[in-house]
């Protein structure tokens, strides 16, 4: 930020698209991914010109094999880091029926495994701190029937 005009300096962002798809007992599927040392929400990269919420259906097809609807926008997060700043979109993904559990099909080049756990189990040597803020506040959003916007800085 210039300490003349308050505005900060233009920055290009990477962007990424998760959805909190749970089972019946209100579990929350989560992703280990094989280039990575932590779980993870299924989603990922948005392409160029892609929208966030074509991008986390296209995730969840080829990650996990769910060709499933995305709900609501749940969190905008905006994590600056020290190698640049990443936006974070977060949607509100369906109930697994028992049958669509079955049918989850990893993509093997980049899904190690996959669980359902309740937030309270997910703990922070799991994921990275930054990213389970972002996760709870999405919970939260969720349950208020309201978008959040969060912005950290690492």
């Amino acid at each position: 930020m210039t300490a003349s005009t308050g505005r900060a300096k233009a920055t290009k962002a990477t962007a990424s698209a998760a959805a909190i798809v749970r089972d019946e007992q209100g579990r929350v599927l989560i992703v280990n991914p094989v280039y990575k040392e932590r779980w993870n929400l299924p989603g990922g990269h948005i392409d160029e010109g892609e929208l966030p919420s074509a991008a986390v259906r296209r995730e969840l097809r080829e990650e996990v094999g769910l060709d499933v609807e995305i709900g609501d926008l749940l969190v905008t997060a905006w994590v600056t880091r020290p190698e640049g700043s990443h936006v974070f979109y977060v949607f509100d993904g369906p109930e697994l029926t028992p049958e669509q559990q079955r049918g989850i099909t990893l993509q093997d080049s980049e899904i190690g495994e996959f669980r359902f756990s309740l937030p309270e189990d997910i703990s922070p040597d799991m994921i990275p701190p930054f990213a389970l803020a972002i996760w709870r506040k999405a919970l939260a959003a969720r349950e208020e029937k309201r978008a959040a916007y969060v912005e950290l800085a690492l």
